[in-house]
Formats: structure tokens, C-alpha cells, sequence
């Protein structure tokens, strides 16, 4: 497993927006972004156009309002995911109208262009599992809740302090574990907000040291895209 550090360089601030972007490369090359961000009261992202892209979207704190070109609103929390499977096309914008939010936002790349557009939403009441991974999102094929048209996995656990948990593995898949908040430790590395533990392989076990929010890729590197 390899660690790639928050990097002030990613850190982006405009207004009532900060985000943190991380781009995982070729080597997850399915997974084109993933961004942090901490959105103020009243930010909005306007109605904007998107296409064979499939938009991952969780928060662990705050709400955020999804609202697609036929005005359709959804409102997105803790308790409730989002995955937008934009094939052939999508319009939506998204706002803070309510609380501040902090937010994880990924785009991942379908293994083939167009299909019908799709917005799925996990509704779960319990909110984020503490010391275990939850599976969010998967390919099409799998049981996950979640569906994404590719071959990739989406976990996500709050793991609390002096708590032990193995990184989520699977063969041929390459992880990309993002924390969101507090503090973990693998082997005699902490790792912070923003930092990243990514490379394959089972039995990698992390501890909490400050209770940390985490969520983590599974993607098949050669797949598709």
C-alpha cells in the first residue's frame, strides 16, 4: 500500500466553496476525480450539463439539495447517497440552502459511452456504520445498492478511535481509501483529512487513533473506460 498526502496545491477556495481535488491517475484509471469539499450556506453549483459519467455524491455532514431540469429535488445527507449514471445526458444543479455541508464527490468513467440516464438514492436511517464498511455502490451485476457501469466498489465506516479494521480487498482491484476526516494509523503512518492509502493486496489493517470518517474505492484497473 502506498500514501498519497493531502496536497495544499489540490486546496481550491472561491467564495463560499472549498475543495480539495485528488486525482487518482492511470493506474485507477476508471476513477477520473474525487473531491472534498466544504460548501457554506446558500453555495450553489448551477445547472450544468453531464454525459457518460457516473457522479458519485456522499456527505457525512450537513444537507445539500439535488435538483435535476425537470425540477425533481432530492435532498442529500448522511442518510442518503446518491449515484447519477448520466449516459446519454443529464441536467441537474445543487445547492446549500439549509446547513453547511461537507462532501465527497467522485466521478467515475462507465465502461461503455450512453445508456439511459439514471439517479439512484440509498436511503439509510441509521446514517454512517461505525467499525465496519458499508457497501454503497457497485457494478450492475452485483448486490450492492448502489449500481455503477463499471467495475468498481464503493464502502464507506466511521471508525472510531483505538478501533482495528482491514482495508476493503478484492482480486484484481486496486483500492484508493480516502480519509475525510479525523485521524487513522497504518503500520507507523498517520494519516490525516485529504490523505490517501491506495495499492492492492488483502490483510492491511488500520486503527483509529481520532474517529475517522472514511470511504473507499475498489476499481478494476484495466477495465474499460
Amino acid at each position: 500500500m502506498n500514501i498519497v498526502r493531502a496536497n495544499p496545491e489540490q486546496l481550491f477556495e472561491y467564495g463560499p466553496f472549498t475543495v480539495r481535488r485528488q486525482r487518482p491517475g492511470e493506474a485507477l484509471s476508471p476513477l477520473l476525480s474525487v473531491d472534498l469539499m466544504s460548501l457554506k450556506l446558500d453555495a450553489r453549483m448551477p445547472m450544468q450539463q453531464h454525459q457518460d459519467e457516473e457522479v458519485f455524491t456522499y456527505l457525512w455532514r450537513g444537507s445539500m439539495q439535488h435538483q435535476d431540469s425537470n425540477g425533481e429535488r432530492t435532498q442529500l445527507s448522511a442518510k442518503r447517497v446518491m449515484v447519477v449514471n448520466a449516459g446519454e445526458g443529464v441536467q441537474y444543479e445543487e445547492s446549500v440552502p439549509l446547513f453547511e455541508a461537507e462532501l465527497l464527490q467522485a466521478v467515475i468513467r462507465p465502461s461503455q459511452p450512453g445508456g439511459e440516464a439514471m439517479t439512484q438514492v440509498l436511503e439509510r436511517d441509521q446514517g454512517i456504520m461505525t467499525n465496519g464498511w458499508t457497501e454503497l455502490a457497485g457494478p450492475e451485476a452485483s448486490d450492492a445498492p448502489l449500481e455503477l457501469r463499471q467495475e468498481a466498489y464503493i464502502y464507506d465506516t466511521l471508525l472510531e478511535r483505538n478501533q482495528s479494521l482491514d482495508v476493503p480487498a478484492m482480486p484484481g482491484f486496486v483500492a484508493w481509501l480516502t480519509v475525510l476526516e479525523g485521524i487513522i494509523r497504518v503500520g507507523n503512518q498517520r494519516l490525516g483529512r485529504g490523505d490517501v492509502l491506495t495499492g492492492s493486496g488483502s490483510g492491511v489493517e488500520m486503527t483509529g487513533e481520532r474517529d475517522a470518517n472514511l470511504v473507499c474505492f475498489l476499481v478494476k484497473p484495466d477495465g474499460p473506460a
